[in-house]
């Protein structure tokens, strides 16, 4: 047995096939703005710290944010506003890294509930389009008369066409939308740790020097008096 031409072309201009091929291109089109996204976005914290560490020591607070407003990343962000208010308490860092870090995870997420939505309802549209394929074949079978295994198992075979289409759309979908809330996750975790590292190391040196400030932090413009010490 096998599908004729005829019966393809058919299941391909059904409502639920097309609205499959359409959720088949947006899943593309999330998968591959997620990946540009978070390729550009990447960081590796752990050398970040090392060297940002190795900038304040050599050239002070003012090589660090030099250094860090090279690195367009999260990583370089959070080191700019850290270092930008480095005369702020170690509390009060804490929580102002802490905001940028929720910002940057939400760009992180961005696209992703959709990405997840379209892997589960690729699935069920799958299942419909299977469905109704079964009951608009079993529903010819009653009107013809006719109710041979080829008859039957053409029209099976053309009905399980869409869940075939939606699991492909849907599995994929699914292990790149699971890949991207992990990267996400652990992203968010590793700047968590740098923050603590960085915000720990000027303690230190703020401590070593008996200074509240280091000296090359850049004016800020003005402001109201009640946010003097604050850029964010």
């Amino acid at each position: 047995m096998r599908i004729m031409g005829k019966d393809l072309f058919h299941v391909m201009l059904d409502p639920v096939m097309l609205v499959l091929l359409a959720a088949s291109v947006a899943a593309l089109a999330l998968v591959i703005e997620r990946f540009i996204y978070f390729r550009k976005n990447r960081c590796n914290t752990t050398r970040g710290v090392l060297e940002l560490r190795r900038q304040l020591s050599s050239g002070g607070l003012s090589a660090g944010l030099e250094w860090s407003r090279t690195q367009q990343n999260p990583m370089g962000r959070m080191f700019v506003q850290i270092l930008e208010n480095a005369t702020l308490d170690a509390e009060e860092l804490a929580d102002l890294s802490y905001g940028l870090i929720v910002d940057e995870r939400i760009k992180f997420d961005h696209l992703l509930g959709g990405m997840g939505t379209l892997a589960n309802a690729a699935t069920l549209l799958g299942l419909l389009g299977t469905v109704t394929g079964l009951i608009n074949s079993f529903n010819q079978i009653s009107v013809s008369k006719q109710a041979g295994p080829d008859v039957i198992a053409g029209g099976i075979a053309v009905a399980l066409l869409t869940t075939a289409w939606g699991l492909g759309i849907g599995i994929p979908t699914l292990f790149a939308y699971n890949y991207f809330n992990k990267k996400s996750s652990d992203t968010a975790m590793q700047l968590e740790a740098a923050a603590d590292r960085v915000i720990v190391m000027l303690g230190r040196a703020r401590a070593r020097t008996g200074k509240t400030a280091v000296e090359a932090v850049p004016a800020p413009g003005p402001r109201p008096a009640e946010d003097a010490g604050w850029r964010f």
